[in-house]
């Protein structure tokens, strides 16, 4: 059990009038031979801190040296420190009232450690105990081997004493924060250490909060003048792999010239609203539910995910190297997987300003820490503040961002927190999707109890993934049947393109294993289109082309999880991928009942008013694939939404001639062989 708390000192305030001996005359003419008040504070009859005067702008204070205790440190310690009055015996008060702000946020912390000492408190044990013995071991301060209730004696008096010297500064400048305004000089009311403050970040569009662990003001003669700073710095929570953690940052503000009194919404930071409290509150909750427990499968809304573009599109999706950001103006899906994302060198922010710079440095101590971690088997964390879960007290300054990767956009980036939200699967995609009902059963079945069909090999290593060829002609549900399954099983899809892959087998190994790792690790499906532009049959004239296929086959023996090939070339596929393939499923034409299923379950989910007299028979009997009839319903919603009426069987029979004769009309083309001619 730590000890209880030492009984207060016994503190007294004690003025007296000390004559002063008339003098010779100053060279203006005056005499210094005035009375002048000498108070003093003392604590257990010992004097801590003296000042005389009555004028702010004349008074001095005094600090005599004292004898260190155990669990104490001298003010005149912490003084000399911040104010860097090294040899001077006497401060001026308006020295001291420069630098308020770090003796108040010094005298929060150690509040704060003493009271948790007691309680043990999980705010304690994760950060207050470790922050304020820092500040501490800048003055010299070691603590013992039990820990203590540690003392400043005289801290809390001088600022209160500082307070009721500058009560007017103070109060006009309370005044003007509350009604929307700040001077510079009053910036030491607004950054304070019981105050949360908001600043926007990521692009300038999203506010976060942020906790003040030290501001201060500075002063400095230069051959232009006098030079004012304030330098202020903060702190906010942010995930780094597997652990929250605590970055910090420094802004230093000069003073500005022209209008002295500027509103707070031209200024970059500003107190918080208790509204906004309970906003921030409910994001920090949400954003870490969302980090806790690994990687995890959510939607996100327009314009609230940043890409990370990078230096060569030749970097493939899973090692791309971020160099900067570009927003996605359509919504999509995300796997949040903070651990992988800033391995690969992602954070949640890109940029150069101070907070972004502390993100990025602290990821980096914190990959340097796992290095040692695992080299050295230590779990000594350093100066880093490393949670498995965020202390109560600092959901509130959490990050707006997490890392993640888009399987919309393909690419890692950054999402915003307000726009992630639960995806809403589509559970009837399967049920839409025309097929017979045996070949459904058997890909759900293949899918959902994969782990079944997996069995030792004789050589070891090999993992067993199943792969499925859809092939078949264009339109028919290929495509859909795996984003179906994906539905279904709430599973993501990577959607591959062979134009992602590249033309070499270098580049085709590289990108294609860090694709199918990602959706190993993340048991997301993955679909790759048009596939037999790397499955055709080896020649012996292309050495290029072989090789190609030989990483394909050495690729897909060993890929662990459930891949869909997709191609309506089949004959042309190499004969060593026959026995790689776990279930080869054909597609047939669209019959006249499939497309009148298909024109059905596309007509009625469209957002609109239906004509009862829609006759699905009729609209059926054009040869139509799948996609044509997609796009002649799309087609017919916008002309009855042009025309302002219910969509009609005329609307859509228009759309269909249109389609169809475009279509005979691209298979009648000859004019590319009257060029070639």
């Amino acid at each position: 059990m730590p000890p209880p708390p030492p009984p207060p000192p016994q503190s007294v305030y004690h003025s007296s009038s000390v004559p002063i001996l008339p003098s010779t005359p100053a060279s203006d003419g005056t005499h210094a031979g005035q009375e002048s008040e000498q108070n003093y504070y003392k604590s257990n009859n010992v004097t801590v801190f003296a000042w005389n005067g009555n004028n702010p702008e004349n008074i001095e204070f005094e600090f005599p040296r004292l004898e260190d205790k155990s669990g104490t440190i001298s003010l005149r310690s912490v003084v000399i420190q911040y104010v860097g009055a090294l040899q001077s015996r006497k401060v001026a008060a308006d020295k001291l009232f420069q630098i308020i702000g770090r003796l108040r946020c010094l005298q929060y912390a150690i509040e704060r450690y003493n009271c948790g000492l007691l309680s043990q408190t999980q705010e304690f044990l994760q950060y207050w105990r470790r922050h304020t013995l820092g500040l501490l071991s800048g003055f010299g301060f070691r603590p013992g081997a039990e820990l203590e209730t540690i003392q400043i004696d005289g801290l809390a008096e001088l600022i209160s004493r500082l307070e009721l010297m500058f009560q007017q500064n103070i109060h006009a400048a309370q005044e003007l924060i509350t009604s929307g305004m700040i001077t510079f000089d009053g910036l030491g009311e607004l950054f304070k250490p019981d105050i949360p403050i908001k600043s926007t970040s990521i692009s300038g569009s999203v506010p976060c909060a942020y906790r003040v662990t030290d501001s201060f003001y500075e002063e400095y003669r230069t051959l232009f003048g006098s030079q004012k700073h304030f330098h202020v710095t903060m702190e906010a929570v942010v995930l780094v792999g597997d652990h929250f953690s605590v970055a910090s940052f420094s802004e230093v503000l000069s003073a500005w010239s022209g209008i002295r009194v500027r509103s707070l919404t031209e200024f970059s930071y500003q107190p918080l609203t208790e509204s906004e409290r309970q906003i921030f509150q409910a994001r920090g909750e949400r954003a870490v539910s969302h980090g806790l427990g690994g990687a995890k499968y959510l939607s996100y809304g327009p314009n609230t995910f940043y890409v990370h573009t990078t230096r060569s599109r030749r970097d493939a999706p899973g090692m791309a190297q971020a160099t900067n950001s570009s927003i996605s103006l359509t919504g999509g899906r995300v796997m949040i997987d903070v651990a992988r994302g800033s391995s690969l060198g992602h954070y949640p922010c890109q940029g150069v300003d101070e907070v972004t710079l502390s993100i990025i440095q602290l990821a980096g101590r914190y990959r340097q820490w796992l290095s040692k971690r695992s080299r050295f088997n230590t779990l000594e964390t350093e100066q880093l503040v490393l949670w498995d879960s965020v202390p109560q007290e600092f959901v509130l300054f959490f990050w707006p961002a997490l890392v993640g990767f888009s399987f919309t956009a393909k690419a890692w980036g950054h999402v915003l927190v307000d726009g992630l939200s639960p995806i809403n699967f589509q559970d009837q995609a399967f049920d839409h999707l025309v097929l017979k009902q045996e070949r459904k059963d058997l890909i759900r079945a293949v899918v959902r109890h994969r782990t079944a069909l997996q069995t030792p090999d004789v050589i070891g290593g090999k993992q067993g993934g199943q792969i499925f060829l859809l092939h078949g002609p264009p339109g028919v549900g290929k495509t859909l049947t795996a984003e179906a399954i994906a539905e279904v099983l709430y599973r993501p899809l990577y959607y591959v393109t062979m134009g992602e892959l590249g033309v070499t087998p270098e580049d085709l190994e590289r990108r294609l294993s860090d694709v199918l790792e990602l959706c190993a690790e993340w048991d997301a499906l993955a679909v790759l289109d048009e596939a037999d532009v790397f499955l055709e049959t080896r020649s012996t004239c292309d050495l290029i082309r072989n090789a190609m296929v030989c990483v394909m086959l050495r690729i897909l023996e060993y890929h662990p999880g459930i891949l869909f090939l997709t191609t309506n070339r089949v004959r042309t596929l190499d004969p060593a991928f026959e026995s790689r393939i776990t279930v080869a499923l054909r597609y047939e034409e669209l019959d006249r009942d499939a497309r009148m299923q298909i024109w059905k379950s596309q007509v009625e989910r469209l957002p609109t008013q239906l004509s009862a007299d829609i006759d699905y028979h009729r609209l059926a009997e054009q040869p139509l694939n799948g996609r044509h009839i997609k796009n002649a319903a799309r087609l017919a919603l916008s002309l009855a939404t042009e025309k302002k009426s219910p969509l009609t069987e005329s609307l859509l029979l228009t759309t269909v001639d249109v389609i169809s004769i475009g279509y005979q009309n691209i298979l009648a083309d000859d004019a590319w062989e009257t060029r070639s001619s």
